[in-house]
């Protein structure tokens, strides 16, 4: 199996698979109503919502700038809160995070495997694209695990 499989099959098992960490975002999140979403059961943290909404918007930032795509991220790093809560909003968001998946699997479908050892550009070298890549995945990890107790505590 090709690197670039495995990580196809990574992204697969992190969003609605069977991952290492036996949890996946849409099992975790499926009977989640916008109202619990955006609850915020601990003073001063974030929401799930929030969570989401942010992992969404960093597989997007990431894979915009591997497509070439030149923009300074946003000063709340994804992490504001939503100004509409509403069950559309909620869909919406579902949504996206959706697409988001797919627009990833066409990114790595079409990604030669050589490419995975090429310079990260936003990160002026430091980092490959492959670093970069398993990096969003752990980072995914992290914030599901969050989620996952934010959950309990609603």
């Amino acid at each position: 199996m090709t690197s670039t499989l495995r990580i196809q099959k990574m992204f697969t098992d992190l969003y609605n698979g069977q991952p290492w960490s036996c949890i996946n975002l849409l099992d975790i999140i499926k009977d989640l109503t916008a109202e619990q979403a955006a609850q915020q059961p601990i003073q001063n943290a974030n929401s799930i919502w929030q969570l989401v909404q942010h992992c969404v918007g960093w597989k997007q930032n990431v894979l915009r700038k591997l497509n070439g795509e030149i923009f300074t991220s946003p000063e709340d790093n994804y992490l504001s809160k939503p100004a509409d809560t509403s069950t559309l909003a909620w869909q919406t968001l579902l949504k996206d995070l959706e697409k988001t998946e797919v627009d990833w699997q066409a990114f790595l479908t079409g990604l030669d495997e050589a490419a995975l050892n090429a310079p990260y550009a936003p990160s002026k070298g430091e980092f490959t694209v492959y670093e970069v890549i398993q990096g969003l995945l752990h980072h995914d990890n992290y914030h599901y695990g969050q989620i996952v107790m934010l959950k309990k505590l609603l």
